[in-house]
């Protein structure tokens, strides 16, 4: 293939999506050329090689110093700080030990173990469920339980913003699927109300907290609909679990509705320091999903170190309120400084502990990147087409483990890059 020539300012990811040419391929040497642009400009921000654990600092390959940097981590999930914690880390070796590095099979056959099934009693005990399902990612967990329920003839009622898994699994389900505007109540009332009586099976699914902008479902308000029209209602806390709620238990536990949403979902790869997903819900639908989940039938069993870190991640959160609380700490702190440097953040208050600051134009999105990275400090790019053209942003994830310096620290580097590229949504940063 003859070699393409990309000015990066000029595209997005969406230019790429499509080829006129007959060759499915043909679309992947010019976007080839696009990320070749990036790097070549040192503002490609994804894909980063972290070479140590990732807490409030981790180590990175720099390929334009030719070596390790030490930086300021502020776009983990790491919500709790408990992948280094050594409770976690002695009960991943004990497990690899005794168990191997994995069961090599799937949960149907040789992959159902003991370390398993003893984290889906706890799961459920601490959902208030009958029962629970672990699955090996949490995207999996998604796919796999809303196609083993919905089918086509069934609808589903999903958030406009809401994740790719969610969209994927109604796609996988072969049912009809809409979207409501985001977090818009009337929004789903007058949708549920356009097509009550033309589909079977109905079933709403919320997100507790949205992972792009953090901000908190009105989920009273959602499972009051869901109700009204005779629809099972679906919550997934991936991001709520061990942040929000008196108990850690997510936005459910938050807006105290246990016992009327149907299926709650979490994940491992945030306040559990780990990978992997659940469901929680009744022993019956549990059953179900167990036998006609085809993302869980038809893939490998998590790992028990997996399993086994993730089990300790949990007593620990348990036992261990004052976590949350030193990260809602943190979220306090870190959101009044950046409104005190001028920054206008959303949402506004936090309701988690993902902040996002409006930047503008990929461009400049990802020109502040590569200035934040050289100054040390790691935060998330959003571009367009994950938000609207023109609407880039900076998306921010804080931890219990982060220090009130690293939070000084992170927004002196930011006000600073504000200041030098003038961005027009951060306008008051120059006045700091």
């Amino acid at each position: 293939m003859q070699k393409t020539i990309i000015n990066s300012d000029d595209y997005t990811l969406l230019d790429f999506l499509k080829s006129d040419e007959p060759d499915p391929f043909a679309k992947a040497q010019p976007f080839y050329g696009y990320i070749e642009d990036l790097r070549r400009k040192g503002r490609y921000s994804y894909h980063r090689v972290v070479t140590t654990a990732c807490t409030n600092k981790t180590t990175v390959l720099d390929p334009d110093r030719g070596g390790e940097r030490r930086v300021l981590v502020m776009n983990s999930n790491n919500y709790l700080g408990l992948n280094t914690r050594p409770e976690v880390i002695q009960a991943a070796h004990e497990a690899l030990m005794h168990y191997g590095s994995g069961l090599c099979g799937s949960r149907f056959l040789s992959g159902t173990y003991d370390l398993v099934v003893e984290l889906e009693k706890r799961l459920a005990v601490f959902e208030e469920t009958e029962a629970a399902v672990v699955f090996t990612t949490g995207y999996q967990a998604n796919v796999a339980t809303i196609s083993a329920l919905m089918r086509p003839g069934d609808i589903i009622f999903i958030d406009r913003l809401s994740h790719a898994s969610v969209v994927d699994g109604c796609r996988v389900a072969g049912c009809a699927y809409r979207t409501y505007r985001h977090n818009d109540p009337d929004s789903l009332r007058r949708l549920m109300g356009r097509y009550a009586g033309r589909y079977r099976g109905k079933l709403v699914v919320a997100e507790g907290i949205f992972s792009m902008d953090g901000d908190m479902a009105p989920l009273p308000e959602i499972v009051e609909i869901a109700e009204e029209f005779g629809a099972r209602i679906m919550v997934d806390e991936a991001h709520a679990t061990g942040v929000v709620g008196p108990h850690g238990q997510g936005t459910v536990d938050f807006y105290d509705l246990h016992g009327r949403v149907d299926i709650v979902l979490g994940t491992f790869s945030k306040s559990l320091a780990a990978t992997g997903g659940f469901v929680a819900t009744s022993k019956e639908v549990a059953n179900y999903i167990r036998h006609y989940g085809r993302a869980y039938m038809f893939t490998a069993s998590p790992v028990p170190s997996t399993i086994a870190a993730v089990t300790a991640a949990l007593e620990i959160m348990q036992r261990e309120p004052a976590l949350r609380e030193r990260l809602w700490e943190n979220i306090r702190y870190f959101s009044s400084r950046l409104k005190e440097a001028g920054f206008d953040i959303y949402p506004d208050p936090p309701q988690s502990a993902i902040i996002t600051v409006k930047i503008g134009a990929d461009a400049i999105v990802h020109a502040m990147s590569k200035r934040l990275f050289e100054e040390g400090v790691l935060m998330s790019t959003v571009v367009y087409p994950a938000v609207s053209p023109d609407e880039g942003r900076l998306r921010l994830s804080l931890s219990a483990r982060h220090s009130r310096a690293d939070l000084d620290r992170a927004v002196d580097v930011l006000s600073a890059a504000a200041r030098s590229f003038e961005v027009a949504g951060m306008a008051g940063a120059a006045r700091t």
